[in-house]
């Protein structure tokens, strides 16, 4: 391997180490949010067991939360190759040639999320214009929307990075 080779690699790791670190980061958050949707459950189911007397608007909360989660584990799942994939028909392919199929539907899924990330900016947005709330808490929803977007569009990039580090790896 030549210097040059050994430096290349080295930079592609280095870069799937930090792609890999924003998606953990992310993942972290929607952790949280699912920690904190079931605590507010069982705080929720506790409190109209104990006190007839649930978290006024909890399902609304939980949604919320657990929508924001969601989109919090996308970047996580496509950086760490969890998406499910059927290799059936690549098995017996030479490894570069399966890199390159593997990063060609990266780059499927990623303009998949740029399109969940524009629709979501363009109704967040829509969203704040019209005022649109939650049901039961007055709360606007557009944020949620807003957070949505930004999170599909780092999945997005974290997926795009992906690809190009499968097709461009190493030879």
């Amino acid at each position: 391997m030549t210097e040059e080779a050994t430096h290349e690699a080295a930079v592609t790791v280095l870069r799937r180490r930090e792609v890999e670190r924003l998606a953990a980061g992310l993942a972290l958050i929607g952790g949280t949010l699912i920690c904190l949707a079931a605590a507010l459950v069982t705080i929720s189911v506790l409190g109209r067991w104990l006190f007839n007397r649930p978290v006024p608007a909890d399902y609304e909360l939980v949604e919320v939360a657990i929508g924001v989660a969601i989109f919090s584990f996308l970047g996580y799942t496509q950086a760490r190759n969890g998406h499910i994939a059927v290799d059936t028909f690549t098995l017996a392919l030479p490894s570069r040639v399966t890199r390159v199929i593997d990063g060609a539907w990266d780059l499927v899924l990623a303009a998949c999320l740029a399109f969940f990330a524009w629709g979501l900016l363009t109704g967040g947005l829509e969203a704040r214009l019209y005022g649109t709330t939650l049901i039961q808490l007055p709360w606007p929803i557009w944020p949620v929307y807003l957070t949505c977007a930004a999170l599909a569009a780092l999945a997005s990039v974290i997926g795009l990075s992906v690809a190009i580090l499968k097709i461009g790896g190493p030879r």
